[in-house]
């Protein structure tokens, strides 16, 4: 299992290193296994606080602008779903996080991001 919050209080560099090696990982696993690990990861980062919460999503934010559309629409999906799945408490802190870090990214890569999510 990832150790999402190991992650997430590395500085910059490695933490960017490290989520890179794992979404290469991810993107060759099956979706089923790519939910569970965007899960537990998301689950792990509970006990962050919100600096390193926000800190992990924009280096998984960063990495993700680099997929082509087609990867990126399907890892924006995929972690949409994820948060659906978690439980409330989590779940509302989750989408907290995830905005507040849109917020802080440059625009290029905030509206990359924002087109490349599913439309409800």
């Amino acid at each position: 299992m990832v150790n999402a919050l190991k992650i997430a209080k590395m500085d910059e560099e490695k933490r960017k290193e490290e989520m890179s090696k794992i979404f290469q990982k991810i993107l060759k696993d099956k979706e089923e296994k790519q939910l569970k690990t965007l899960v537990e990861m998301t689950t792990d980062m509970k006990k962050a606080t919100d600096e390193e919460y926000i800190n992990l999503c924009l280096t998984n934010m960063s990495i993700a602008s680099t997929l082509d559309d087609t990867q990126l629409k399907g890892f924006m999906a995929l972690r949409m779903k994820a948060n659906s799945e978690l439980p409330d408490d989590i779940k509302s802190r989750d989408m907290q996080m995830i905005n507040d870090a849109m917020g802080k990214l440059p625009e290029d890569t905030r509206n990359k991001l924002s087109a490349a999510m599913p439309k409800n």
